[in-house]
């Protein structure tokens, strides 16, 4: 048998592992390449295996580290939904990111714009959407830190509509700043954002309805529009009769949803866990607009919290996900066995009823 040099060896080790080295997200066989080289080539030389094993590792990482940044490419550049799903306007300080590449089509909510309270029944956990009204999402997040909210009340939950909350203006206004305290100016809408996703253009209160970052929204392309929609779990500021009144009190829907209120208010999030914990709430008697006349523990927000990255992460699931993609399909078609009319098909799909999931494990 013909001896190889060392050079040769070192050629013919680096061919082989660049052969079985599969690229792209392929199964890397690595392992399996080296051990047959080491049987192979090393055997007949003194060449050590120790600088074999060296170059190889090297090759490994370097193909490792270019495939990661290829695949991150492709994302960005190919997929419906960049990495900045927020308004090509928006303050740097507010824009958010989708999870990393491991997770494709889920958005990882920033720890920033996730905020808990706690009742007395559990805790209600709402993820922010500052690309819908990023001067009240600020402002939530404000009064959150101060302690605004604690030990405040659920006052107002109407049956099948929503649960309001904050102080019902009972606070002590001296124990906060005015600034805090001051009425904000109206956030009904915002442009389009190009990262919006539609999901149905034959709604019944807007042109087309879709999804920002998972985020329900509707948009008016002529008037270039987009607005938070009133679906179960929509969190949003409320206001008196005069639009520019909003200041501390928020409101979260609970029931129906109330889609004649879309453009109407400042919406600021959705709910991400805890549904079932708004509707333990006591309900307001309907005589006196759903306010609960006498509030107790059981409708108290013992305390809230904004996040830091000492919390789990929550992700919302995108309207590009295949498990999403699917059930749209099927809301349209009506492509499943169960039913047997299907003369309309396809019909239109509200995306308050089909709303993407969220997850703690995407």
């Amino acid at each position: 048998m013909l001896l190889l040099s060392t050079a040769d060896i070192k050629r013919k080790a680096i061919k082989n592992i660049l052969k079985t080295i599969k690229i792209k997200g392929k199964t890397m066989q690595f392992i399996g390449a080296l051990r047959h080289i080491l049987n192979r080539t090393v055997k007949q030389s003194s060449w050590s295996i120790w600088a074999l094993l060296a170059y190889a590792t090297c090759l490994y990482t370097f193909n490792a580290y270019a495939t990661a940044n290829e695949y991150k490419t492709d994302i960005q550049s190919n997929s419906p939904v960049s990495k900045n799903a927020v308004t090509d306007n928006a303050p740097t300080s507010l824009k958010t990111t989708l999870l990393s590449d491991s997770h494709p089509h889920w958005y990882k909510v920033p720890h920033e714009n996730t905020v808990t309270f706690v009742t007395e029944y559990g805790e209600v956990v709402i993820a922010l959407s500052p690309a819908l009204a990023p001067n009240h999402v600020e402002r939530f997040q404000a009064l959150v830190k101060a302690g605004f909210y604690n030990q405040q009340h659920f006052y107002r939950v109407v049956d099948g509509f929503v649960a309001q909350g904050g102080s019902n203006d009972m606070h002590d206004k001296d124990a906060f700043s005015q600034a805090l305290l001051s009425e904000l100016t109206a956030e009904f809408t915002q442009p389009i954002s190009k990262h919006a996703t539609v999901v149905e253009s034959r709604d019944m209160f807007a042109p087309e309805t879709g999804f920002l970052d998972g985020f329900a929204v509707g948009m008016d392309r002529k008037s270039n529009e987009m607005w938070g929609l009133h679906c179960p779990g929509t969190v949003a500021f409320a206001r008196n009769s005069e639009k520019d009144t909003a200041a501390t009190e928020f409101y979260i829907v609970i029931g129906q949803a109330p889609r004649h209120l879309d453009r109407n208010m400042s919406v600021i999030g959705r709910v991400v866990q805890g549904m079932d914990v708004l509707q333990k709430l006591p309900r307001g008697d309907s005589k006196y607009g759903g306010v609960i006349q006498q509030v107790t523990k059981n409708s108290a927000i013992r305390r809230s919290i904004v996040h830091n990255d000492q919390y789990p992460s929550y992700f919302i699931q995108l309207p590009e996900h295949e498990e999403y993609a699917s059930r749209i399909e099927t809301g349209k078609t009506l492509n499943n066995p169960f039913f047997h009319d299907k003369k309309y098909t396809p019909r239109p799909v509200d995306v308050c009823y089909y709303q993407t999931k969220t997850t703690l494990t995407p």
